[in-house]
């Protein structure tokens, strides 16, 4: 995904404007449901929890007030306070305690000392047990204030009073131990112990907590489980890390976070009574209805977020399909496709652009085939008009009745020259053809040197260094010979010795082209040799087109699909190379710089002739700024003039 393109930008943009309002949504939802959901839980389990500690601190004091209710019966303190005993006393002593165990539920059994007679009485149930001569059993927890207290948890025995019954069932129970006094002295007379069963407090417990999730435990003050939902913990003390904190704690409710648990609390103080309620709720349950809600709220914003991105996928790319189809129309133009056709019927604004765009490639394609026809048609005059400058319009027919009248008297030296002479009017004036293959202009060179030879007595001779490969390679007509004609013009010198011309061609692969070139292509009509030969009008529209500008050469080279295999393209050098005077360095630096800029010359020399000049321009109007012309002085003396003319790699040799 292109970071830097529109669509990538407007998806970014539409999922950050929504997806991150609903993800910062569903975060602040979750802790605040989680908070609300929690603080809300904690507070009903504060509320059970003390309603938990009414209802026990209830019961016990009920039990308590229960074991008063022996000073309201006179006889019995009668017969606590004397040291007489009967059986009307026994009597006496059962209907006491069979009162007090259908007074309160949850009784298992009374036991009562009388310390005057040292009688013991255990009802269990409705059933006595006596003791006599005995001693107080509940000792331990009947000397000293306060008079009442309760034992926590253990399990019921009959008091020492010898072998347990057979109908005698023990279980967990919880003990309610008064030390009986002659009030309003403290004079000691016995002992009242109720054995509650441990269900009693079991039934208010577990309506306090869920047995799966949740733990309850009433500890006393020392730390001993008095009821647990687990049974294993009853009776014995605990040591977990919340207890210090909590049984320490001065205030008489609160709660406590530890251990990824939350505990509430509830204390019991009474004078026979110091026990304290606590709830354990574990954070993962505590917070179960919170995460649920969360849960369900994560699910509707996951579903929103991916109607939300289907929705923005299929908007920006409605939106921006149109674009991307623009770029690679345009992509196509820019690769020299100018015909490639730009759709898009859209009313909104996209659709205008790709519109507007469509009528814009239309008028340039319009402007453009009127300039190229334009130009075809000045290049065309203006190779003609050059071509016009060289040809010396002698008549063909007049060089022939010569050359006949030379046969005649015998001359055969001077029917050569002149049938020499006449090829050479017969090429220049055939404006039919525009480029020739390279063997006819070598041919036309040699028969222009034939005429120079007899001109200049044989003081100079001629090398042709040619490569077969590059004879059949189709080159603009007169393209060398102006090259040859200015070693005689401005080169020949016969003080220096006997001439010497050097005319090269060869083909190298691989020589490369630079930006904008245009190389000649092969095909056509064939030329001498059976080669592929280029037609002149074909090749001529094709390799004249408009010129670009130096600031545009690299674009267009980009552009075209043939610039990945330039570089390979085969180049076709032609030079002539004398061993002449040579050139002035002041002149050749001029020359060298004009031809460089590729400077518009008139083409014509001092004396009316074909200049370099006309060269230079020649090969412009074929070949495009790609093909070159470079002059250099050669050592000890002479010029080398060297064509370089690119060439398409499917030229035909």
């Amino acid at each position: 995904m292109n970071n830097s393109s529109i669509r990538t930008r407007l998806i970014l943009l539409m999922l950050a404007a929504t997806v991150i309002p609903i993800v910062i949504s569903m975060i602040v939802t979750y802790f605040y449901t989680t908070r609300s959901v929690g603080t809300k839980l904690i507070q009903e389990n504060a509320n059970l929890i003390y309603q938990g500690k009414t209802n026990v601190q209830a019961y016990m004091d009920t039990l308590n007030r229960n074991s008063l209710s022996l000073y309201n019966d006179p006889g019995i303190l009668l017969m606590l306070r004397r040291n007489v005993h009967d059986y009307t006393n026994e009597a006496q002593t059962y209907t006491l305690l069979q009162n007090m165990t259908h007074s309160v539920d949850g009784i298992y059994q009374i036991y009562l000392y009388m310390a005057k007679t040292r009688r013991s009485t255990l009802l269990i149930g409705d059933i006595p047990k006596r003791g006599y001569d005995t001693d107080n059993f509940s000792e331990p927890y009947t000397t000293g204030n306060p008079s009442s207290v309760v034992e926590p948890t253990h399990m019921s025995s009959i008091y020492g009073l010898g072998q347990s019954p057979p109908y005698y069932d023990p279980r967990p129970v919880i003990t309610l131990h008064r030390a009986i006094y002659n009030v309003p002295t403290t004079e000691w007379l016995g002992t009242l112990s109720i054995d509650i069963k441990l269900e009693a407090i079991q039934d208010i417990a577990d309506q306090l907590f869920n047995k799966q999730h949740e733990r309850l435990y009433l500890l006393d003050q020392s730390g001993m489980v008095v009821y647990s939902g687990d049974g294993s913990l009853i009776g014995k003390p605990l040591s977990d890390a919340w207890t210090g904190p909590i049984l320490e704690s001065k205030e008489t409710r609160g709660q406590l976070e530890m251990n990824k648990s939350v505990y509430l609390y509830e204390k019991m103080d009474t004078p026979y009574m110091k026990w304290t309620l606590v709830k354990e709720i574990p954070h993962s349950y505590l917070y179960e209805g919170a995460r649920s809600l969360t849960q369900i709220n994560i699910i509707i914003a996951a579903v929103s977020l991916l109607l939300v991105i289907a929705a923005t996928l299929f908007v920006t790319i409605r939106i921006t399909a149109p674009i991307k189809k623009l770029i690679g129309t345009i992509n196509q133009i820019q690769a020299g496709n100018l015909t490639a056709r730009v759709d898009g019927e859209g009313q909104d604004e996209i659709g205008i652009l790709v519109r507007r765009f469509r009528t814009m490639m239309e008028t340039i394609n319009n402007l453009i085939l009127r300039e190229y026809r334009l130009n075809i048609a000045n290049k065309t005059n203006q190779l003609k008009a050059l071509q016009a400058q060289i040809n010396p319009h002698f008549m063909n027919n007049a060089l022939q009745s010569i050359g006949t009248l030379a046969l005649q008297h015998n001359v055969p030296r001077i029917y050569s020259l002149i049938n020499s002479l006449g090829k050479m009017m017969r090429y220049s004036m055939n404006t039919n053809q525009e480029a020739v293959p390279l063997s006819m202009e070598i041919g036309h060179v040699k028969a222009y040197l034939e005429l120079q030879t007899e001109r200049f007595e044989g003081k100079f001779r001629t090398d042709f260094e040619l490569d077969e490969a590059a004879l059949g390679i189709e080159v603009p007509k007169m393209i060398i010979q102006p090259l040859v004609e200015n070693y005689f013009k401005h080169g020949f010198d016969p003080k220096l010795g006997p001439g010497h011309l050097t005319i090269r061609a060869r083909v190298e692969p691989g020589g490369g082209t630079g930006p904008g070139e245009v190389p000649l292509k092969s095909g056509g009509e064939a030329g001498p040799n059976g080669s592929g030969a280029v037609n002149g009008h074909a090749a001529a529209a094709r390799k004249n087109a408009p010129e670009s500008r130096p600031d545009e050469d690299s674009a267009a080279a980009d552009a075209s699909p043939d610039s990945g295999r330039t570089s390979a393209s085969p180049v076709l050098f032609v030079e002539v190379e004398d061993n002449g005077r040579g050139i002035p360095e002041d002149k050749l630096t001029e020359l060298q710089a004009g031809l460089a800029v590729m400077r518009e010359e008139t083409g014509m020399d001092e004396e009316g002739g074909i200049g370099i000049g006309n060269v230079r321009t020649r090969l412009r109007l074929y070949f495009d700024p790609q093909a070159s012309l470079t002059l250099e002085n050669t050592d000890p003396h002479g010029v080398r003039i060297t064509m370089r003319i690119p060439l398409g790699e499917d030229t035909t040799t």
